[in-house]
């Protein structure tokens, strides 16, 4: 280039220059760059409540119904029928006129009872049979069934009179026993029979009786105390005592004899 265009400077311009922020402008900084850091959030506290819950109001009241049970309100228990509710009759043993009782033992199971007479009332005779059910138009003699007892309660004279109380009661029914006892009683093991639960009957005099019994049988228990030389009558009630001494005796001709069919 020559002449004036030498000599001229020509100068360029560089653009415009980027505006620095002023700081003391309006404008958001831009946030740090990295991992922000996250404070932990509380937990809840528990909201206290003044008035309790459902539950806790159940359980209260059944606290309250457990503590009126326990202060006598327990719902009953069924009451046990007696076994003495189940008798008509019984057989008298002693009348107490000082303590105005009678023990008598019951025909249908031979339960030992007590029972009140009526005011009034004429001593009753041992063996008396005196009406104890509960239709009390036909209690003639009985006012009230006090309850059982057993031969442990009773005294002595008493506990000497039993066994001639039951041995009438079986002599008055002898045909009852007789067919359902002695005419048919069996061997009960290949060493046993049933004749040896008697008192003072071995097997030899059980085999004895039962050749004396032959397929007729015997007709009543004077033939049969004729035939075998013994009081089965009085054998039978030696049983029954003891069976009613002892609970736990088995067999139990008792529960296989009685009651006494008509």
């Amino acid at each position: 280039m020559t002449g004036a265009r030498k000599d001229r400077n020509i100068k360029v311009g560089a653009g415009k220059k980027k505006s620095t922020s002023n700081s003391s402008s309006t404008s958001w900084s831009r946030p740090a760059e990295g991992r922000k850091e996250v404070t932990p959030a509380q937990k809840p506290q528990p909201r206290q409540n003044s008035t309790p819950r459902r539950d806790s109001n159940r359980r209260n009241d059944n606290n309250r119904r457990g503590n009126q049970n326990r202060q006598g309100n327990r719902p009953s228990r069924p009451q046990q029928k007696s076994p003495l509710m189940e008798e008509d009759w019984a057989r008298v043993i002693d009348h107490d006129q000082t303590r105005n009782e009678v023990i008598a033992v019951s025909e249908s199971k031979m339960l030992l009872c007590r029972l009140k007479p009526k005011a009034g009332m004429a001593p009753l005779l041992t063996t008396s049979r005196v009406y104890i059910g509960t239709d009390s138009n036909l209690r003639e003699h009985i006012d009230q069934v006090l309850g059982m007892t057993n031969i442990g309660r009773v005294a002595n004279h008493v506990k000497a009179d039993l066994p001639l109380v039951i041995q009438i009661f079986i002599e008055e029914n002898e045909k009852h026993f007789i067919a359902a006892f002695f005419n048919v009683a069996g061997n009960m093991s290949l060493k046993q029979h049933a004749f040896e639960l008697l008192s003072g009957v071995g097997n030899k005099k059980a085999m004895q009786m039962v050749e004396a019994r032959g397929s007729s049988g015997f007709e009543s228990l004077s033939a049969l105390n004729e035939a075998c030389n013994i009081d089965a009558g009085e054998l039978l009630a030696k049983r029954f005592l003891a069976e009613l001494d002892d609970r736990n005796m088995q067999p139990r001709l008792l529960d296989l004899l009685l009651p006494v069919k008509a």
